[in-house]
């Protein structure tokens, strides 16, 4: 397990300059919001969530509590973990992920379509968004910095 936690934190990233980290964690932040926020709101109205996945915005092929309890839990945990920098990539692509399906998937079933679910102008730039945090990685104000520092080895000095 550390072999794989070492090789995830050795992976590029877009630089140590403080104003990247700053663009990155702002980036995060913003992401992270729209997200957290309808994830709150699906946790206040649940009776309503198999309705919604079942009849309003289904995703095809998934029974709609079980689309309603992954998509809250998404919703709910990826924010987070973006938004402190812990798992950062793995958190942007998962979010970049879930974008695209309402764009490409939920947004142009009969369903999405009636009910205009499917918004390029706000999934286009989330997709876009997660991705370059995937390939940038969180930046320096993230908690995936402290760990990879911690986990790297300490330099002998001869």
């Amino acid at each position: 397990m550390r072999r794989i936690l070492q090789g995830y934190y050795r992976l590029p990233g877009a630089g140590d300059g403080w104003i990247a980290a700053g663009l990155l964690a702002a980036l995060r932040l913003w992401l992270a919001w729209p997200f957290f926020h309808t994830g709150m709101l699906r946790v206040e109205r649940w009776s309503t969530q198999t309705f919604l996945f079942g009849d309003i915005h289904p995703l095809p092929g998934v029974d709609p509590w079980i689309a309603a309890l992954l998509t809250t839990t998404a919703e709910l945990t990826l924010p987070v973990l973006l938004a402190v920098g812990l798992a950062g990539r793995l958190a942007g692509l998962g979010l970049a992920v879930m974008s695209a399906t309402i764009l490409l998937v939920v947004g142009q079933t009969p369903q999405g379509l009636e009910n205009g679910i499917s918004q390029p102008a706000e999934q286009i730039p989330w997709i876009l968004a997660g991705l370059v945090i995937a390939l940038a990685g969180p930046g320096r104000l993230a908690l995936d910095r402290v760990i990879a520092t911690r986990l790297r080895p300490a330099r002998v000095r001869s």
